[in-house]
């Protein structure tokens, strides 16, 4: 009888499907033929494509839609509204639309959040009460209220409902299709930049750096920063979900596993942030010492020799970008840094000087200027941490550090849980150093993509572990029935299974 069901329900979506395809391929021929009816059918798909979003969202099955925004987020600032200080975002939407899924299901279909994590959530909710005390000493609330909304609170929302409804064991391999097109598209991007030397998909406030006369892209993302760390933090995911889906792929999925890790690991290495090439390079010799294989460590030994080729490779055919990338000015301009960053400090130790208002209230205080070896302070934190202390004083460091711990607390309590456990653990650990090394040299907690995708990573990884058939769960982490297999019918698109 099961038999009987399943095999139509499958014709039908991938009938529905092909009858997408075939109306799409309409909407191309009517834009070239004829530009208004094109138009007018463009509109009306994505009416249609709305009215399907929401049925998906009352019905609960919202699994797929997130898949689908893994695959486009990059680009999702293009269509927020308005442009400047936008209202409407995909971000917030996708969040949402979670939430109001949740709320149609039933209740004991909901996985309790671990204590562990809970605890990380209440603790960031408590840093973000400080915070948003501190918006009163902004002279623009605006902004920085729209970078804690987002950038903070979103993904602890979006965490929450990986934990409580998203079947990651059914989603690793439209995930796996997701990310890495959201890679390749990302890539393309930035790769297109350096070929022009042209911000391609500008950014409200963004502009294009140079280094050596070489540019430093920040493909669809306002910072390269972002560029870098998402595509770091995406080439480990992809390398977890290659472990988790196991060697039965086929030679289509092989190639794009391939062509996404090499996407991932350009984001990261062309905007040419050192500390994103030591956090590469420095996990790259703890995974060799990690794996017990012999053919894998020598494969890691020769992947170390060809990073380090590579480096002296650009000494050779980019001198000036070499020197720039290992100059000491760098390095003295961020020690007169935390010196102007601890003046700050010094001054406002309780509640600092307001969230996301550093650079308002130094510029022009000469008082606050500092110097290391003749390199003048950069007037920006430049450090997670420091820009915590200096805008959130105490009373928000405190809070925001013991988030992180822990975070990576209930991260390495899963090295128990057999199999999957330890598959976890290594990734998320790799996940973790990307995004702490980066940030203790520039600002990059303070960025909403980049919050909202590692939360997102993390939250992914832990709720495939936790969702082992055979795990051995805490008492509040219990897995409910259903929860290890997908509803019977989940919108997803075919072109991401």
């Amino acid at each position: 009888m099961l038999i009987r069901v399943s095999i139509p329900a499958e014709q039908w979506f991938r009938s529905l499907e092909a009858l997408l395809i075939l109306v799409g391929a309409s909407v191309v021929a009517c834009l070239i033929l004829i530009p208004q009816a094109g138009l007018m059918a463009i509109v009306g798909c994505a009416a249609l494509g709305f009215v399907a979003v929401v049925n998906n969202v009352f019905r609960g099955r919202i699994d797929g839609l997130v898949s689908c925004w893994a695959a486009l987020f990059p680009l999702t600032y293009f269509v927020s509204f308005p442009r400047e200080h936008p209202i409407v975002t995909p971000q917030r939407l996708i969040v949402l639309g979670t939430f109001m899924g949740l709320s149609f299901v039933k209740p004991s279909s909901l996985m309790a959040i671990p204590k562990a994590l809970s605890r990380a959530g209440l603790v960031c909710l408590a840093f973000i009460a400080v915070a948003g005390i501190t918006l009163a000493k902004s002279p623009e609330v605006l902004g920085p209220a729209h970078i804690l909304f987002d950038g903070f609170l979103l993904p602890i929302m979006f965490g929450w409902y990986v934990i409580a409804r998203f079947d990651a064991r059914c989603q690793l391999s439209a995930l796996h299709t997701a990310v890495c097109i959201s890679s390749i598209t990302c890539a393309a991007i930035a790769a297109a930049e350096i070929v022009t030397g042209e911000d391609l998909l500008p950014y409200e406030g963004a502009s294009m750096f140079f280094t050596g006369g070489i540019p430093r892209p920040n493909g669809p993302f306002g910072s390269n920063d972002a560029l870098a760390l998402v595509g770091a933090l995406s080439f480990f995911f992809l390398l977890f979900l290659r472990a988790a889906i196991g060697r039965n792929l086929s030679a289509g999925r092989r190639m794009l596993h391939s062509i996404g890790l090499a996407a991932a690991i350009g984001m990261a290495l062309m905007p040419m942030f050192r500390s994103v090439m030591i956090t590469l390079l420095l996990i790259l010799i703890i995974d060799t010492f990690w794996d017990k294989k012999t053919t894998g460590r020598a494969w890691r030994v020769v992947l170390m020799l060809t990073f380090v080729g590579l480096i002296c490779m650009a000494s050779v055919f980019a001198p000036d970008m070499f020197e720039d990338r290992i100059s000491g000015q760098n390095v003295y301009g961020r020690m007169a840094q935390h010196e102007q960053s601890l003046r700050v400090f010094m001054d406002h130790p309780w509640l600092g000087v307001g969230f996301n208002n550093f650079n308002n209230f130094v510029t022009g205080e000469s008082r606050y200027l500092a110097s290391y070896q003749g390199v003048s302070s950069l007037d920006s934190p430049h450090s997670n941490l420091a820009a915590v202390l200096a805008e959130t004083g105490i009373l928000g460091f405190v809070p925001y550090v013991i988030t992180h711990i822990l975070l990576l607390s209930a991260i390495w309590q899963l090295r128990h849980l057999s199999g999957y456990g330890g598959l976890v653990v290594r990734y998320c650990i790799y996940m973790f150093l990307t995004y702490w090394i980066t940030g203790l040299t520039e600002s990059t907690g303070f960025n909403p993509f980049v919050n909202l995708w590692y939360v997102f990573l993390i939250t992914t990884c832990y709720k495939y572990a936790v969702t082992a058939p055979f795990a051995i769960l805490p008492a509040e982490a219990q897995v409910p029935e259903g929860a290890l297999s997908a509803p019977a019918r989940i919108f997803s698109p075919l072109f991401l299974r």
